[in-house]
């Protein structure tokens, strides 16, 4: 009975302000999503000779360039043989064009670039060079095909934001959701 009460309320609102045609998510609701919903780990070989690569943390910029979003993985990578096991951390960016699925209420990335990779500690990047664009490769099928928020339609809020979203529009700080009038 709350949660009708609570969407009757959000449908009046919407109806009764006649300005109410969006709402956004803000670069750390996108971050939150991201930390708690996307997982990305590959091992390759043996313990004794292979790699594993992880992602550890996921930032969010919105809006820095026009209709750009902008996302910056830091990643553990370990590269174990008997002769010079490594262990480094790198710091990748990729810039994207964010597009919103109606069927689906996610939002995905598509014409992904990769904008910088830094490593630490910094004298490793040579030696991790060969693997980076295998690691950049993983990266960016990884995040064009896994959706980077989704509404949840579980919450009636977010349902009803789910019916009535027809577009998105990045701006600085936030992605916002555009509402068939």
């Amino acid at each position: 009975m709350k949660t009708f009460i609570r969407t009757i309320g959000l449908v009046l609102t919407v109806l009764l302000s006649g300005c109410a045609t969006q709402y956004s998510i803000s670069e750390r609701e996108m971050e939150q999503y991201l930390s708690k919903e996307i997982h990305f780990e590959v091992k390759q070989g043996t313990q004794l000779i292979g790699a594993e690569i992880r992602i550890n943390d996921i930032a969010v910029r919105l809006g820095e360039k026009p209709d750009t979003m902008s996302v910056s993985a830091t990643t553990k990578v370990t590269i174990n043989n008997p002769l010079l096991p490594l262990n480094a951390h790198l710091t990748t960016t990729f810039e994207a064009k964010p597009w919103y699925d109606n069927k689906t209420h996610s939002v995905y990335l598509r014409q992904l670039e990769l904008v910088k990779v830094e490593s630490t500690p910094k004298d490793i990047e040579r030696a991790i060079n060969s693997a980076t664009p295998q690691l950049m490769s993983y990266l960016r099928v990884f995040l064009e095909n896994q959706p980077v928020y989704v509404l949840d339609t579980k919450d009636s809020n977010q349902a009803l934001m789910a019916k009535m979203t027809e577009s998105i529009q990045v701006v600085p700080g936030k992605l916002v959701l555009k509402f068939t009038p």
